[in-house]
């Protein structure tokens, strides 16, 4: 031992660090489609054999997707941070029974039940009352 001595700085451990869950304050959708389940269906294929990962919520009686603008400006990144994301396009269909997957095209789509998620249970209702009646 040197007999040198660290003063006036502590070392962080590993359970000095705070954890900070902040929410979104607010959800913007630029834009929403509503699909029959089976054309939803076809389109999670397209995108799964065009090599994206694809992978369906659920809540409210609502299968949707969601794809959020990603915060590369400063504005963008300046409302990220005081919780308000934007998603450029949400896809949906009603769909009333959850199932964990949904099968096209010789594939599995999974399908993830949200319903415990207070914020995407919440775009489901909303989707769900935007929702055109299904003919």
């Amino acid at each position: 031992m040197s007999g040198k001595r660290c003063v006036g700085r502590r070392r962080r451990r590993a359970d000095d660090v705070e954890i900070v869950y902040r929410p979104a304050k607010r959800i913007i959708i630029l834009d929403y489609f509503q699909f029959s389940k089976d054309a939803l269906a076809q389109m999670f294929a397209r995108l799964i054999h065009s090599g994206l990962p694809v992978m369906a919520q659920w809540a409210e009686g609502v299968l949707f997707i969601h794809f959020p603008l990603n915060p590369e400006t400063n504005d963008l990144m300046d409302s990220y941070l005081k919780g308000e994301v934007v998603w450029n396009t949400v896809n949906f269909a009603l769909m009333p029974k959850y199932s964990p997957f949904i099968k096209v095209a010789g594939l599995e789509v999974p399908v993830i039940n949200v319903s415990d998620h207070p914020i995407l249970r919440k775009v489901a209702k909303w989707l769900k009352q935007h929702a055109k009646e299904e003919k």
